[in-house]
């Protein structure tokens, strides 16, 4: 596995009219959400997929119930949970009151043997931000393949996945996505940003 990225333009914050060095950026290539977390993990432990559901939903709710009450949250190895406040500006202590006090964030600092255990898992490889003028990109083809690649695993697919999948931008994919239906290929299921695509079943 390997991880992606673009070179982009430092930002000249000097204003010194200077050509800026390039920086490295990661080229995302998605979100994962915690059904599909739950489900890698649970490939790969074999581990009962509803008892890591309960897990999930039990760390969640102890850990919000234990930064509520002011505590800081080591959680293994990833790092350590926090809260930050804000309150009104005052010169006298006597000035603020406790109704006046609220989060201002949860914080999250990694711990220093993730980031390093991280660094090992980590192949960097060229890539390119799909933001970005492409060349002609993925043929059609090679679009179906992938599409019934993630359908073999998944019983259907957002555009977002067909972005990550191909490297098409937003308009491209759902160009590409509605031709697929207009040949029958595919189905659309949903509306809005719920709408997912599955195999059309003849």
């Amino acid at each position: 596995m390997s991880i992606h990225y673009d070179l982009y333009d430092t930002p000249d914050i000097q204003q010194s009219g200077d050509e800026q060095p390039l920086h490295p950026r990661v080229v995302t290539k998605g979100t994962i959400d915690q059904d599909e977390f739950l489900d890698r993990v649970h490939k790969f432990t074999g581990m009962s997929r509803s008892m890591l559901a309960g897990a999930m939903q039990s760390f969640q709710n102890e850990l919000r119930d234990l930064l509520a009450n002011g505590w800081i949250v080591e959680l293994g190895d990833i790092g350590f949970f926090s809260v930050s406040l804000q309150g009104p500006p005052v010169m006298n202590k006597k000035e603020v009151h406790a109704q006046s006090i609220k989060l201002k964030n949860v914080n999250f600092r990694v711990s220093k043997q993730f980031k390093k255990e991280v660094g090992w898992q980590m192949k960097p490889e060229r890539g390119e931000s799909i933001t970005r003028p492409r060349g002609k990109g993925h043929s059609e083809e090679e679009c179906l393949a992938m599409i019934n690649e993630h359908l073999n695993k998944y019983p259907c697919i957002t555009r977002a996945d067909y972005c990550r999948l191909t490297g098409h931008d937003k308009l491209r994919a759902v160009n590409e996505l509605n031709r697929f239906i207009e040949q029958g290929i595919l189905i659309r299921y949903g509306a809005g940003k719920q709408v997912v695509y599955a195999r059309k079943i003849v």
